[in-house]
């Protein structure tokens, strides 16, 4: 255990070593000030710091491409820069090699989040306080980063699985985004022609806020159950994918 701990933290010193990670980083913290200004000078400014930090959660589509980023080479960035043959002659076995590298992304992902909630709630308490938010809450604006968190965990997986299976991290962006970006035109395009069988694509279970109080699902005969499973199942096959292609994947030429 105490050997996966010492590669999770030498993943992590990659990862915050680059001034680009922490560049992204900031810029959570630009583009609050940005949009509070904006709404500042154009707007009415009448708003409070639990309402900006409602919109701010809209600011998580930054913490998705940043993390993306990161994740897409932090296994095929191994062979792009020919440091795998001397990552794997370490005394530890290529799984605990490719989780540290799996968990050092998700502790990433976790920090972005955290900077982007805690950037919103000290941008809104500066330029609008903590006036009446009316039904919004603290607690509310947590369950939409929690529905949120659930989105990005499962993209980041499947850049994660590109990353590993492919060896390149340009085409795990590239395949992320693009499909992450037009999900939601395809999706709507399927519901609106009502294919029963577009319920079992990846795309149509990672909001689970469809399963709020007062909302309907997407489609007929989804449940949370449904789609928990659904999820299940896809994480399992990305996890199994990275794990196989790594583990047998030969490196020596």
């Amino acid at each position: 255990m105490s050997n996966l701990f010492a590669l999770i933290q030498n993943e992590n010193m990659k990862i915050y070593r680059r001034p680009r990670n922490w560049i992204m980083m900031g810029m959570l913290l630009v583009i609050a000030l940005v949009v509070a200004i904006i709404m500042k000078t154009v707007g009415d400014g009448e708003s409070s710091m639990v309402e900006f930090m409602n919109i701010g959660k809209n600011f998580t589509m930054f913490v998705f491409i940043f993390s993306v980023v990161v994740t897409a080479e932090i296994v095929a960035g191994e062979f792009t820069w020919g440091t795998i043959k001397l990552l794997l002659i370490r005394p530890a076995t290529r799984s605990k090699i490719l989780l540290s590298k799996y968990i050092a992304a998700l502790l990433y992902l976790l920090l972005l989040l955290v900077v982007n909630y805690i950037a919103t709630a000290i941008v809104g308490l500066i330029f609008f306080g903590n006036g009446d938010a009316g039904n919004l809450t603290m607690l509310s604006v947590l369950q939409a980063y929690g529905y949120t968190m659930i989105d990005l965990f499962m993209n980041l997986t499947f850049a994660f699985m590109i990353s590993s299976v492919f060896r390149s991290s340009v085409l795990a962006i590239a395949l992320t985004f693009i499909l992450t970006f037009l999900s939601g035109t395809v999706m709507q395009v399927l519901v609106q022609l009502k294919y029963s069988w577009a319920k079992y694509i990846l795309f149509a279970n990672t909001d689970l806020s469809q399963y709020a109080a007062g909302h309907k699902p997407m489609l007929e005969g989804m449940t949370l159950p449904f789609s928990l499973t659904m999820l299940a199942v896809y994480y399992i096959v990305f996890v199994a994918l990275s794990w196989t292609v790594f583990s047998k994947r030969d490196v020596a030429g």
